[in-house]
Formats: structure tokens, sequence, C-alpha cells
């Protein structure tokens, strides 16, 4: 089935004033953040970025084919390769917390602009801040990402704001508008959360989130693992894909029609099972444990001279030979713990793997998307829940 890339084969040629900004160019400008531009491409459009980027030698040798199919396009599609890209920061620290931060600000019309929020990359430093959202209520960088926003907006103040982002970038992008002045949030048209985890409940209860969460939107694929670890309580849809589970989270390989995605009937029965065994973890491993044991395990990555995710995976024997002596050289309780930890998610897993989701008792359980309040098989953003029907239509716009 098609997907975003197509859509800018289909409707590249339209701009803004044709045909107004919707859910697929937020989903295409999540996916650009992702390019290894930095704040000299100020100034220039998209086009001019993508002609660049195909040029140098060294990213032509990392490029996967998606990207290089997407660079490709770029040019020929003036709806997207004629944004003029307004702001960019790239930052990586250690200190005072862990934080990979990428974000940018989009010119989409005269009175309005994007700003896009990059989910996490391959450095040790982007892991070990998404481990830390798993038992931290809030994280440093979702207090950068909304510092960001409030600069963005005093420094275009009569512009509208959409707001987009993938991944950790798309909880970025809602937990910032939840958490900026109430003048700027009144100028957000929607923000955008694909496939990026949920939020904790002393999160989304605060009054601030309370007041926008219409404005939210977040999109999963119905096979969805990192948009279902946390729950979601702002309108959520399910988009179909025909890719197997590990690789439904690019959101170029999400299934769309002719300017919208296309809804699937809810999440497939290994995301509803998987959903519950993580939440199940989150339950059952005390938050200091979790503490401990991510801070020891990024600590050994750190001295085994360990900086990037590539350095595990780019080499199959190599790779596993590193991650051994990672684990190795922590301490024996430490290594219970990773051993408890795995143990009790694929035994929750494997126990419920056999659900008779479809006729059995199950599919008459509450529907709730708290997980504290209900089982989390089923959630109300399911299309078969009878007083909740969500069509994929963009009302701001």
């Amino acid at each position: 089935m098609a997907g975003i890339l197509d859509y800018l084969r289909w409707r590249g040629d339209l701009t803004f004033d044709q045909f107004k900004f919707n859910s697929l160019d937020a989903g295409l400008l999540a996916s650009i953040i992702y390019l290894p531009v930095d704040p000299s491409a100020v100034g220039h459009n998209l086009k001019e970025v993508a002609q660049s980027l195909q040029k140098l030698a060294s990213f032509k040798e990392q490029m996967d084919e998606l990207t290089k199919e997407e660079l490709n396009l770029l040019p020929y599609a003036d709806r997207i390769g004629q944004i003029e890209i307004l702001d960019w920061v790239n930052r990586h620290e250690k200190t005072p917390h862990p934080l990979q931060f990428t974000a940018a600000a989009f010119r989409i019309t005269d009175d309005s602009i994007c700003v896009a929020y990059q989910g996490t990359d391959s450095s040790m430093i982007g892991w070990q801040e998404d481990m830390h959202m798993n038992f931290m209520p809030e994280i440093y960088g979702q207090n950068v990402a909304a510092d960001y926003l409030s600069k963005i907006a005093e420094r275009f103040p009569k512009d509208k704001i959409y707001l987009v982002g993938h991944s950790k970038g798309g909880n970025f992008a809602q937990y910032a508008l939840g958490a900026v002045s109430p003048e700027i949030q009144a100028r957000v048209i929607k923000a955008y959360n694909f496939d990026g985890p949920g939020f904790y409940p002393s999160v989304f209860n605060d009054p601030g989130f309370q007041n926008v969460m219409d404005k939210m939107k977040t999109y999963l694929p119905e096979s969805s693992v990192i948009g279902t670890m946390l729950d979601h309580p702002e309108p959520v849809l399910i988009v179909k894909s025909s890719y197997p589970m590990k690789q439904q989270h690019d959101i170029r390989l999400w299934s769309v029609g002719r300017d919208s995605f296309v809804m699937a009937e809810g999440l497939s029965n290994g995301a509803r099972i998987l959903r519950h065994a993580l939440i199940h973890f989150n339950h059952t491993i005390p938050e200091n444990k979790r503490s401990e044991m991510i801070a020891a395990v990024f600590d050994a990555f750190e001295n085994s001279e360990i900086s990037d995710v590539s350095q595990l995976t780019a080499h199959k024997l190599l790779g596993t030979y590193r991650l051994s002596k990672v684990i190795m050289s922590l301490d024996p309780a430490t290594r219970s713990l990773i051993t408890s930890m795995f143990n009790d998610i694929w035994n929750t897993y494997r126990a419920n793997a056999n659900l008779p989701f479809i006729d059995g008792e199950f599919q008459h359980y509450p529907k709730s998307n708290d997980s504290r309040k209900a089982p989390v098989f089923f959630q109300f953003y399911d299309r078969n829940t009878p007083n909740l029907p969500i069509p994929d239509i963009d009302k701001n716009k």
C-alpha cells in the first residue's frame, strides 16, 4: 500500500494555499527533522538542503533506501521542497541531565509556521534519555522542548503554529504545548505525535495539559511498540501498515490514501499483548530499582567507550561481544535485575499470547486510556469502541 513518500509524488505540486496543511505534511516534517542538518541551513529551503545532502559522500554511504527516495523527491515536490528553514538547533549533553535534542522551525504559509522535534537518534545519550522516560514522569528534554517553543513563538509573534514530532519528538511536541503559556497555547493549531510514548498521569492531569488536549492528535501504527509504552489521554488514531512490527515505527511505512492516513480497526493483538507486558513491568519493578539499573548500564557503556548504538549493531559478532562485555562488567545484583526484567516482560507476553481478543470475554472489559484503572488490552481509541468514532480529519486546520 502507498505511503507518505507516494503522497509527495501525488500532491507535491499543490501549495498550502491550494490545499491546507494536513497530517501527512506533518508526518513528512517529522521525518525530515532526522536529516543530518545544522544551523547553517537556516534561510535555505528543504529543496536546497536535499540537494546539498545528496552531494555528501559520507552521508550517501550511510543513507538507507527510504531516505534516498525522500531526498530525491524533495527537489521536485514544491509543496514540501519550498518550505523555508527558520531555525535549527542540535544539542547533545551529558550534564546536568542526558539530552539529545534536535528541533527546527519551518515557514508553512505567510501566517503559519511549524516546529518539529526529532525523536531518538543512535547516540547512547539519546537512548539513556529514552530510558528515563520509562520511570520519570517528566524529563529534562521535555522542558527544553517547551523552552524552545516559547522562544520560537516570541521570535514569530504573529504566526499560528503547528507542532510535530515522531517517537520521543512527538512526546516533546505535546508536552511543550501543555507547558507553555496560555497565550502561546492559543496560537497552536495542532500538535501531532507520531508513535511517541504517552505520559504519566501527573503530566496529563495538569491543568495546562488538560486545557489543550483537544489540540493534540496522536497516530500509532497498528503494531506499535514505542507509542504504547505509556498512556495516551489525547485523541489517538491507529494507522494501517503492511510491514512487520519491528519496521512499523518508521512513519514512512504507514499506509496512506490520497491525502490522509488509512485507519486500522485498532491495535494488533501482538501490540496489545506487548503493551500489557510493558505496563505490567512498570507496575511491578519499583521506580528506584529501574533508575539504578539504567544508570549502571549506561555507566558501563561509557566505561567501555560505546557512545553509539551502531557500535553494537553494525557488526553482529563484534556487537554481541561488546554487549556481553558490558553486561558482565555490571555487579551481580544489577545483572540479576536485568535478567528478571526481561523474564517478567517475556513471561507476561507468553501468558497472554492466546487470549480470545475478538470474541472472548475480554471484549467486554471496560475500556480506558489510563492503565491504572482498567486492563490495557483495549483503549478508547480503538475504532470498534461504540461511543467514540474518530475519523482522520484535521479540524484545525
